[in-house]
């Protein structure tokens, strides 16, 4: 007869059998007895954490699979587990290098390209994550999730002709699958607004989606989107001019045909402004700070910290404050702190955060003035405003002598300010230095990396400005 199994092996047994019927706590309470009776066996800790895991444990779940690779680091199986559960935390660069070790072990690993991929989704690097997926295709076959995801992976790098090729592979093993549809008829549209002709353009969307506002405006914006992305110029001006022409009463198409066609705006339209954001409201933080690398309201509180003492006793004025993402590291500056904004959706996120004294729905040209306010802050709202003159009227007024001005803006080489095909401004540096002449001295400057913008860096300009007396 053959031995009886020694308890770890008999319990790793048990731990299995209950983990592979969806009994995870008793799964787990066997494994956390295996590795007390073994604990320098590299697979027990594994099983672990793929319990961890599978309970959503994911923060406790890593440093178990560190403990197994610290073990055995030529296994696998935990480098892979580890790339995933990394990956669903959002830890993109530890999950890429967890893929790197695997993929060293074992270069052929579908499971591993597949988390790569996703990993590089999160990262915003789409040509790469593209890549992920086209190699986990080889080795899996055909499947229409991974056809789908490898369509938005090239919509989003730019290869459209690609990702309408993907898209319709996809369809054709999924004929349900809406995404695919939806992702190759926008493929199609910006392929054929490219080669120059509308018309076909047109003729991908029915008439009647096309009649429809709210339906027509998706489909424009989109598609001007991921062609300002790949500065297909020529392409992003006709689609914008048919946008118009569709919605000639639509305040966001015709600010967007100016924008493709570099025109001369002073700002965008408040009431774009406020519709954009209220519906932007809910999930901001998350898309601007996570995915977005957000990164203006660190860089101005490192320029305050080096000139200004937080000592309470400003009264503070945030202009454009969204939902609050400044109002924790301005508090210890303020003695009174205010927030306007155009959205109110956006302020009553930063309501939540209870750091405001006071909160208000207006353009902050109308709260400019007075000789009320120590600080002025304005975290990206200059690009949403091309011609800067009257605010830095409106600033002087506003601020005591000896007040700051502290703000980000989008750069540019320009000496004035240029409207860009997103929509958005950006301000030269000499523009700046101009309107501050006789009323503000530059006490400091700095250029960074304010956020990402299709897996691109947007660089910016930050400024500490002081109210001359």
């Amino acid at each position: 007869m053959p031995p009886a199994p020694s308890a770890a092996v008999g319990l790793t047994r048990q731990g299995m059998a209950r983990f592979s019927v969806g009994d995870f706590r008793t799964a787990e309470q066997a494994f956390r007895t295996v590795i007390a009776v073994a604990p320098h066996e590299a697979m027990s800790w594994n099983n672990l954490a793929l319990v961890l895991a599978a309970v959503g444990e994911l923060d406790q779940a890593v440093p178990v699979l560190r403990r197994s690779l610290s073990i055995d680091a030529a296994q696998v199986s935990p480098w892979v587990n580890l790339a995933g559960a990394l990956m669903r935390l959002g830890r993109a660069g530890e999950a890429e290098a967890a893929c790197a070790e695997a993929l060293a072990l074992e270069p052929a690993n579908a499971d591993v390209w597949q988390i790569l991929a996703m990993v590089q989704l999160q990262a915003e690097d789409f040509a790469a994550a593209a890549l992920a997926f086209e190699r986990t295709l080889e080795l899996c076959g055909e499947s229409a999730p991974l056809r789908l995801n490898l369509a938005a992976a090239q919509l989003r790098a730019g290869r459209f002709e690609a990702a309408a090729y993907s898209a319709a592979r996809a369809l054709a093993a999924d004929p349900t699958c809406a995404a695919a549809f939806e992702i190759g008829r926008l493929c199609d549209f910006i392929v054929a607004a490219i080669a120059g002709d509308m018309t076909a353009a047109r003729a991908i969307y029915s008439p009647a989606l096309l009649a429809s506002p709210a339906d027509a405006d998706r489909i424009f914006r989109t598609a001007l989107l991921y062609l300002d992305m790949v500065d297909q110029r020529p392409a992003a001006i006709q689609v914008a001019k048919d946008w118009v022409a569709c919605r000639p009463d639509s305040v966001e198409a015709i600010h967007m045909r100016d924008a493709a066609q570099s025109r001369s705006v002073d700002r965008q339209p408040a009431a774009l402004v406020s519709q954009a954001f209220d519906e932007m409201a809910d999930d901001f933080d998350d898309r601007l700070v996570r995915r977005l690398a957000y990164q203006a309201p660190e860089q101005i509180s490192a320029l305050m910290a080096a000139h200004i003492v937080p000592d309470g006793a400003l009264d503070v004025l945030d202009l454009g404050c969204g939902t609050g993402l400044c109002a924790a590291f301005l508090r210890p500056y303020a003695r009174r702190l205010a927030g306007v904004d155009l959205s109110a959706g956006m302020l009553a996120k930063a309501a939540q955060r209870g750091l405001y004294d006071h909160l208000e729905v207006a353009d902050l040209l109308t709260v400019l003035g007075g000789g009320r306010w120590d600080l002025l802050i304005a975290c990206d709202t200059f690009p949403y405003l091309g011609d800067l003159g009257g605010v830095f009227d409106g600033a002087a007024a506003a601020l005591r002598p000896g007040g700051w001005l502290t703000f980000s803006t989008e750069t540019c080489d320009s000496d004035t300010y240029l409207l860009k095909g997103n929509g958005r401004f950006a301000h030269g540096p000499a523009y700046v230095a101009g309107l501050a002449a006789a009323r503000f001295e530059i006490v400091a400057h700095t250029s960074a990396a304010l956020r990402r913008e299709a897996a691109n860096p947007v660089v910016g300009d930050i400024y500490l400005l002081r109210r001359l007396p």
